[in-house]
């Protein structure tokens, strides 16, 4: 093998297990380097980045619907949407492509025009004056709790600082104090806006920020910062210019609560609200949220916080040994010296993070995490920080259902259901002629951008509905929730298929019989053609999951469900092993051996999908696996970004082959992380946040195989525990792995990585029997 990782076998000194639930340094972040030297927090719809800086500190905002572009700035914007039908130049494109085997489909391209971009919101800033001489510092974020702390002495003075965004709240909240008492303090909210600058004025203790993304006609922003300094007439606070308040020096402590939000409202998203995405001005909202947060203790809302927080982030315990003593380094000097070899503590750590974000960045009523999940310190992120969806949305959600956060899934949900779906159905007809079902493509906004961007080999992407459609099914098929189901998954699910019944096309070209996608790109890759690998096991799986949900569903179209039934049976699933043993990302053999492009679109039915893993126990099938593995290269050839590398750690560990799976591991984390845990794109910035969700994908790939499986296949479940647990894991545990069909189930390995010993939950489950077995085939009660 040519990329391969030896493993030091575990000694009679077993190293102790490390909790790996915190990050921490002992300097502060710097504002040159916020993203990557600053701990986040986040209650899905705001977020806040603070420095931990001495004397003036300064805590990064974002609010997750704060956008340019779309409706607010242009009342033609249509979602890159035709004025009239374009889908009359289908039959010709599909025409030549069946004749020449590849074409030309710029007719149905369109633009980006008004597109827009997330944005960052303010810089809150706390000044303390000079702190030259500081000392003793130490800064810490609790993964656990989702607060964070710092601490640091001048003279004899001590200062301690802390801060957390609180969902029950719907705040922020930071506070500054010390065991004398605090020198003056001044509070600011600072414009990152050049143009149109907002509004900054002060009343009554707080300050607010008022702005437009575009003058007269952008969306509207408020922030507000409410300053509580006890015994302190909120009256007296404000500066004379009343841009800023200062805290008279002699307090005991200054608590600042941060409210923030914009006048975008996904549920005016539709024809009937004419696609303007427009509510209310909300100032008064986030004026009655702040002053309602500002009544209650710090002690209160900090409790409030952390037992929400600590209720979904207990739902899943991973314990990893320490060999090292990794628990007593700094976080960023971990990472600044992790090596292949590996360190299970700093492996541990990342994979807790990656729950830890998600939980801070994708709540209900929030957005989905976006590219950067929901912190950006610039006005123009890279790719906007918007939604792509060929890999990045997806990975997003990866691992979340297995670690008990489905239920955090909801933005994804509404995105779908409320920004997609209205303007979707609207492309698929102007596009591809569709009269039902709904269709998008790859990179999207807030504001229903679901046609094509102007580049084929990006844009033409309509296998954007068929890729989440897989989540809404995991969605279900983990918690059985047939009330949701029917309300909300279901109907994604038969939009989706009702979209592609109505495109697959026969095969002209090979001429066999069977149905095809006709035109498509492969992700990214490669040139308009049909039959791409991805399309086909995709549309095979959403197929399929109609079936398995069928009597969940509560569908009485039994035409629809005919329809279904023998498409399916004449489909092509994607699945041929080409000229030198791959498996194909075309249906025409023409893959380069070799070609190590960042994708793994021909391999999507291995991981994250199912269509190939259905034939897990085909050896021929996972020797073509194996081999467009090692052609594909380790992901640091092209572009080198994390996200590739954690897809391939997935995929290996799921062959089985713990020596690539953690190969692939260790090389991401090496390569591509920060100081502060960010995943970097190319291992710089800008922050890319995908790998640090794909992280959990990877790492429960080697825990456990659950394989989603045909409806046909349908008489039990068999799950594998620790199919690629690296021995440097050695005598570690995992506690609250969900199952599909329900229930979850506890485990142990030993020094080697095998599972040793389990225990089941399986009350309540609504799937059929499990079988378990651990690797190597043999069998464990469990």
């Amino acid at each position: 093998m040519r990329y391969t990782t030896t493993y030091a076998l575990a000694t009679a000194l077993i190293p102790p297990l490390a909790a790996g639930k915190s990050l921490w340094a002992n300097k502060p972040g710097t504002y040159e380097d916020l993203i990557t030297t600053a701990y986040p927090l986040g209650n899905g719809a705001l977020g806040a980045m603070p420095l931990g800086a001495y004397g003036r500190e300064i805590v990064n905002l974002n609010v997750d619907s704060l956008w340019r572009g779309g409706p607010f700035e242009s009342k033609s914007y249509k979602g890159g949407n035709p004025e009239t039908s374009i889908a009359d130049a289908l039959p010709g494109i599909r025409e030549h492509i069946f004749q020449k085997g590849e074409g030309n489909m710029s007719a149905l391209l369109g633009s980006a025009e008004h597109y827009g971009s997330y944005q960052v919101l303010a810089n809150l800033t706390i000044d303390i004056g000079d702190a030259s001489g500081a000392a003793d510092y130490k800064r810490n974020l609790d993964l656990a709790t989702g607060v964070y702390d710092d601490g640091f002495r001048v003279g004899d003075a001590g200062y301690e600082r802390g801060a957390f965004c609180s969902y029950p709240d719907q705040v922020c909240v930071y506070r500054i104090r010390s065991n004398s008492s605090l020198p003056a303090v001044s509070v600011n909210l600072e414009n990152q806006v050049a143009s149109p600058a907002p509004k900054v004025s002060c009343s009554d203790g707080s300050i607010s920020l008022y702005g437009q993304t575009k003058e007269d006609v952008g969306m509207i922003y408020n922030a507000r910062a409410t300053v509580v300094a006890p015994g302190v007439n909120a009256a007296d606070l404000c500066s004379k210019d009343a841009s800023g308040i200062t805290v008279p020096k002699g307090q005991d402590e200054v608590v600042v609560v941060i409210a923030a939000g914009t006048d975008y409202d996904a549920s005016k998203g539709n024809a009937e609200s004419g696609f303007s995405f427009k509510g209310k001005d909300p100032s008064e909202g986030v004026k009655r949220t702040a002053s309602k947060a500002a009544q209650k203790s710090y002690s209160d809302l900090k409790a409030a916080h952390t037992e929400d927080f600590g209720a979904l982030f207990n739902k899943f315990t991973l314990k990893l040994p320490d060999p090292k003593g990794s628990a007593s380094k700094p976080t960023a000097d971990l990472i600044n010296s992790y090596t292949q070899s590996g360190d299970p503590f700093v492996e541990g750590l990342l994979f807790e993070y990656g729950r830890y974000l998600f939980i801070s960045s994708s709540r209900p009523g929030s957005m989905p995490p976006n590219l950067q999940g929901l912190w950006t310190e610039q006005y123009s992120p890279a790719w906007s920080a918007d939604y792509h969806s060929n890999i990045n949305l997806e990975m997003n959600h990866w691992g979340i259902e297995q670690t008990g956060l489905g239920e955090q899934m909801e933005p994804l949900w509404k995105y779908i259901t409320e920004t997609w779906m209205p303007r979707g159905a609207e492309t698929a007809e102007l596009l591809y002629g569709a009269t039902e079902g709904w269709v998008t493509h790859n990179e999207m906004n807030t504001f229903g951008h679901t046609a094509m961007k102007s580049v084929a080999g990006w844009a033409n992407y309509p296998a954007t509905n068929a890729w989440l459609s897989k989540h809404v099914w995991d969605r279900f098929d983990y918690s059985k929730d047939c009330e949701w189901y029917q309300k909300v998954g279901y109907p994604i699910l038969k939009g989706t298929a009702q979209f592609w019944l109505s495109q697959l096309v026969k095969d002209e070209y090979f001429n066999d019989g069977t149905l095809v996608v006709n035109p498509c790109n492969s992700a990214e890759h490669g040139p308009t053609t049909f039959g791409c690998t991805q399309y086909q096991q995709m549309i095979w799986e959403v197929f399929e999951h109609i079936l398995r949900g069928w009597d969940e569903s509560g569908d009485t179209d039994t035409s629809f469900k005919d329809a279904i039934s023998s498409t399916l049976a004449a489909l092509d699933n994607g699945i041929h092993i080409g000229s030198w043993g791959q498996i194909q990302e075309w249906k025409r053999d023409i893959d380069e051996k070799n070609n190590t492009h960042r994708h793994l679109s021909n391999l999507h039915g291995w991981y994250p999908g199912y269509t190939i893993a259905t034939q897990h126990d085909n050896a021929t099938i996972t020797q073509a696996v194996e081999t467009s593995l090692y052609s594909r290269g380790t992901g640091v050839e092209d572009d080198n970004t994390g996200w590739g590398k954690v897809w391939r750690s997935a995929c290996w560990a799921l062959l089985g082959n713990v020596d690539e799976a953690y190969f692939e591991l260790t090389l991401a984390i090496q390569a591509n992380f920060a100081d502060n845990g960010f995943d970097m794109y190319s291992g710089n910035p800008p922050l890319q946040i995908d790998a640090n969700f794909g992280v959990l994908g990877a790492v429960m790939s080697m825990l456990i195989r659950d394989l989603d499986r045909s409806h046909a296949d349908c008489s039990s479940q068999r799950v594998v525990l620790g199919p690629a647990i690296p021995p440097s894991w050695g005598r570690g545990s995992a506690e609250g792995v969900r199952l599909r069909g329900g229930g979850t189930v506890d485990f142990k390995w030993d020094d080697a990585g095998k599972v040793v010993s389990c225990r089941a939950d399986l009350g309540g489950r609504r799937g059929p029997a499990v079988e378990f077995s651990v690797q190597g085939g043999s069998s464990i009660e469990c």
